[in-house]
């Protein structure tokens, strides 16, 4: 929608066990999204959405991004809350004196202050690495909480926090610069779509409007096959020729890159050309001002592709063996448990392909505190020498179940998990142990086979509502090797 003259585009972000990620262009999911970074990828992505990791070189570590091989859409390559962060965690008397002086130019220059909090990072090589396998949209993320912790640095302890810097000023610090495919009219429907649609393909550069204002700013390259521009792939056809066009003053410098290499830097002309190679590559640009740590400009990447080879994917080779975890008959060896006040059932039922163990589960309506419903099949010789369980699944609306490994190592039980994505249609499903990750800490990364008591399928909070109530089927439930 449009409020007082300005698009609005609705987002959410979305805290998992990897990082923060965030989500437009996606209608409401059908279940909390939350739990390993992975799985929240895979659900952005499943519902149309556009998944972009959150301040990924965060220096607080449930910030931070680690799931760098999920298939995420874009980067924040710059984010001023990570800005600040760093700034409140340098060492020594430097750094405290830089925090000060901020504080003090504030107010007569805001937005200024705030850009003179970034520092440079390392994200280019972990952004290079992906894109060098398939398009990664670089934007900016303002972050803004108008809110400052004094203590930490958290934005959100508002025990200990000052009132700035406040929206105005940071929303003037930086923007992206989108290039639609044509003209917005007004009707908020469509201009949403042309914008999204330039988000979704890189067709857009960030700008620190701080250092300067307002910025332009073109990139493109050609060949033999065409001419691009920035978000775009071109084929591989001949020598590429690359064309930067900007409005930077005389002392910023422009640097090429064709990869994390520069072709070349030191460039102060508005608008040059150079000769990039034949081979494929990824150009971006980055425009900097006179010893600042970041950019002015970051463009997106021009990706020089060679046509693909269709290979096949690698998978994991079929089980040999396989041993029942349910007979048919009964629910012998499978239990119930729950927390205090939620409730679950198990029993045999008869599907269109067969008998199946039927799992009715209630949660409590009560503000998440560890909810959960789950059934459990006991393996008191441990699942070794297995290697994966497979299962038959649906359930009556959309969900996500977790699947885990449980031992009963002392002084506490551990556990390690897989969620998978449950349908209303019957969906075979095949969960591999060496790809489980701890619940809470363990004292392995990855379960002993041999030590583990218990397979469970369980239904918590991460990705259920409190109060929700339904009922999920599964069929040939096995170990496998």
């Amino acid at each position: 929608m449009y409020r007082a003259g300005v698009l609005c585009l609705d987002g959410v972000e979305i805290s998992t066990t990897g990082g923060h990620y965030l989500a437009i262009d996606m209608p409401a999911a059908p279940y909390p999204l939350g739990g390993e970074a992975r799985d929240v990828v895979d659900d952005v992505k499943r519902l149309g959405g556009i998944g972009v990791v959150a301040h990924p070189d965060s220096p607080k570590p449930e910030l931070r991004w680690r799931e760098w091989s999920a298939p995420f859409d874009g980067i924040e390559f710059i984010n001023l809350d990570t800005g600040w962060r760093r700034s409140m965690q340098t060492p020594g008397w430097r750094g405290r004196l830089h925090l000060a002086q901020a504080l003090i130019h504030y107010p007569m220059r805001p937005s200024e202050t705030i850009a003179g909090l970034l520092q440079s990072s390392e994200l280019a090589y972990q952004w290079n690495a992906v894109a060098a396998r398939r398009r990664v949209v670089l934007l900016a993320g303002a972050d803004a909480h108008a809110n400052l912790g004094v203590r930490g640095g958290d934005p959100l302890d508002t025990r200990f926090g000052l009132p700035l810097p406040g929206y105005v000023p940071t929303f003037r610090t930086l923007s992206l610069h989108v290039r639609p495919d044509r003209a917005l009219t007004g009707d908020a429907a469509s201009d949403a779509a042309l914008i999204l649609r330039a988000i979704r393909t890189g067709h857009l550069y960030t700008t620190v409007d701080a250092f300067a204002s307002p910025p332009a700013f073109e990139f493109s390259a050609t060949n033999a096959l065409g001419t691009v521009h920035q978000g775009d792939e071109l084929g591989v056809g001949g020598r590429v020729t690359l064309r930067v066009h900007s409005n930077a003053p005389s002392d910023f410098s422009t640097t090429v890159f064709a990869g994390t290499r520069p072709l070349t830097s030191d460039r102060h002309e508005q608008e040059f050309t150079i000769e990039g190679g034949e081979a494929p590559a990824v150009y971006r640009v980055e425009v900097r001002r006179p010893g600042s740590p970041v950019p002015w400009i970051v463009s997106n990447a021009i990706y020089v592709r060679a046509p693909e080879t269709k290979t096949k994917p690698p998978v994991r080779p079929p089980a040999t063996v396989s041993e029942p975890l349910f007979d048919g008959k009964t629910t012998n060896g499978w239990q119930v448990e729950t927390d205090s006040v939620s409730r679950a059932a198990i029993e045999v039922a008869t599907g269109l392909l067969g008998p199946e163990l039927r799992w009715r589960y209630g949660l409590a309506t009560s503000a998440p505190s560890g909810e959960f419903v789950g059934i459990t099949y006991t393996t008191a010789k441990g699942v070794a020498p297995n290697n994966r369980l497979s299962f038959s699944i649906r359930a009556e609306h959309p969900m996500r179940v977790s699947v885990q490994l449980r031992n009963w190592a002392k002084p506490a039980p551990e556990r390690w998990q897989r969620s998978v994505y449950v349908d209303t249609f019957e969906q075979e499903r095949t969960v591999f142990f060496d790809d489980l990750t701890p619940v809470g800490a363990t004292s392995t990364w990855k379960p002993a086979l041999e030590d583990v008591r218990s397979v469970i399928f369980t239904i918590d909070t991460t990705n259920t509502k409190p109060g929700t109530s339904g009922r999920v089927w599964l069929r040939n439930v096995a170990l496998q090797r």
